[in-house]
């Protein structure tokens, strides 16, 4: 099943974008003060990573000699009371590209206990330039975790008289999916797709609400091919597949006799 989210967009699009207008700022007051401290225009400097130091080192490419490292100049600047090199950036993104997510689950159903068992799952995204990659497929695991618990046990009813929340607050019927409900993180597999968002920061877009929403469709869609029974009330618990199985009998039974 496929996703569309478009506010969840506001950590990477939104806030990475304000960090990144932050960010240039920055770079131009550690390019002023080392034109001056190098004797050259700002302009024609430039900053690059120096893996072997561990940080940027500053310098002019037609003067390699001129160079100074990033640590060096905010040393400089903190001993000379130059000032703190900082910078205060607001931004309103007046875009929200959305984020693409499919889901494919493969699992397994106790016909006599109702419980469904995960096995594999696959997530696909299409999320832009990822920025972390280790960071975004944590986050789509989160996303399988919080809707496994949507599409199949988090159950928050509502007394239709009083409009009370029937939990009283409590993670009784609201409980998420705990370790042995949940996938080995070596059975979940996820994608990026290789696009570019030309007006998100370094061209990302967000991921959020869009890793959670399409999972309960794909359950939906998986215990529909496993059973034959379209579920189309969530959570799908144990309970209601036996119900659906028993009703599905008697159906059947009926049927039989006529």
């Amino acid at each position: 099943m496929y996703d569309v989210a478009t506010h969840a967009t506001r950590g990477v699009y939104a806030g990475g974008g304000a960090a990144h207008k932050a960010a240039r700022t920055v770079r131009e007051h550690l390019l002023n003060y080392a034109g001056r401290l190098l004797g050259v225009e700002a302009e024609s400097l430039v900053i690059e990573p120096d893996e072997q130091l561990g940080q940027g080192v500053i310098y002019c490419p037609n003067l390699p000699e001129r160079r100074i490292t990033v640590g060096d100049l905010a040393k400089l600047c903190q001993t000379n009371s130059w000032g703190t090199i900082a910078a205060v950036e607001s931004l309103r993104q007046v875009n929200a590209p959305p984020a693409y997510v499919a889901y494919f689950v493969e699992l397994d159903v106790d016909t006599e206990t109702g419980q469904v068992t995960t096995r594999h799952a696959v997530i696909g995204i299409d999320c832009g330039t990822v920025v972390n990659p280790d960071l975004a497929a944590g986050q789509l695991e989160g996303g399988l975790s919080k809707g496994m618990g949507y599409a199949l046990i988090e159950d928050n009813g509502w007394d239709p008289v009083t409009g009370h929340l029937l939990s009283k607050g409590f993670w009784v019927d609201a409980k998420t999916p705990g370790i042995t409900e949940s996938p080995l993180l070596a059975n979940i597999d996820t994608f990026f797709a290789d696009t570019y968002e030309p007006s998100g920061p370094f061209g990302a877009k967000g991921i959020g609400e869009a890793a959670t929403n399409p999972c309960a469709a794909a359950y939906a869609n998986a215990l529909y091919n496993a059973l034959g029974i379209r579920f189309r009330e969530i959570p799908i618990t144990p309970e209601r597949i036996l119900r659906a199985l028993e009703a599905r009998a008697v159906r059947t039974k009926e049927g039989a006799l006529a």
